[in-house]
């Protein structure tokens, strides 16, 4: 079974949480970025209309989207040409800190408003690897040969694979994102991940 298939009740649960009032929210915004996302997380949210997504891989079934193939740390927008620009779960993914900043400078760059969502490090379960606590072990732990046998992920895929997160604490994220709001979103009063607004 697919690692990611069987999280997605549990992911969707804390997704339709995290996006109850973002219709609301966000209901003026005609034009939307989603940078780094996917189709499905809009079908959670409940819109369509007016929602571009660049990705470094385009899937082949858009699923109707309007697709650009890109980085977000280096995005071929023109300065606030969307209304929102949109992340979740991708900020963590670019690499080095450098390209962390990056994709928040270009976020606020190309989006008049701003939504970017980002595990938090605290949480004691981490969902890229299906794993309680092992994310807290120093990098040079997580080899792919590890990963493979002591997380879910690695038993359902049965092969190694490489661990691609840089977490960023919140403190870091005031840096990226400076004038904007954080939210810390909270499950069982434990920090599970942060938010960026403005």
């Amino acid at each position: 079974m697919d690692p990611v298939s069987l999280q997605m009740p549990i992911r969707r649960y804390f997704r339709r949480q995290r996006f109850k009032n973002f219709n609301a929210d966000y209901q003026n915004c005609q034009t939307i970025l989603d940078v780094g996302g996917e189709p499905a997380m809009w079908s959670i949210i409940g819109r369509t209309e007016g929602v571009t997504l660049i990705n470094i891989r385009v899937p082949q079934d858009t699923a109707g989207f309007k697709f650009v193939q890109g980085s977000g740390c280096d995005m071929p927008f023109a300065d606030k040409s969307f209304d929102l620009a949109f992340s979740n779960s991708a900020i963590e993914h670019v690499g080095s800190e450098e390209n962390q900043f990056k994709f928040a400078s270009e976020m606020m760059r190309v989006g008049k408003k701003i939504f970017c969502q980002t595990p938090c490090r605290l949480f004691p379960i981490d969902p890229h690897l299906g794993a309680f606590f092992l994310h807290w072990l120093p990098g040079s732990w997580l080899k792919p040969g590890f990963l493979r046998y002591f997380t879910l992920n690695g038993l359902l895929w049965k092969k190694a694979y490489e661990y691609d997160v840089t977490w960023i604490s919140k403190k870091k994220l005031q840096e990226m994102f400076p004038g904007c709001k954080i939210k810390t979103e909270r499950f069982m009063l434990m920090p599970k991940s942060f938010v960026v607004t403005n």
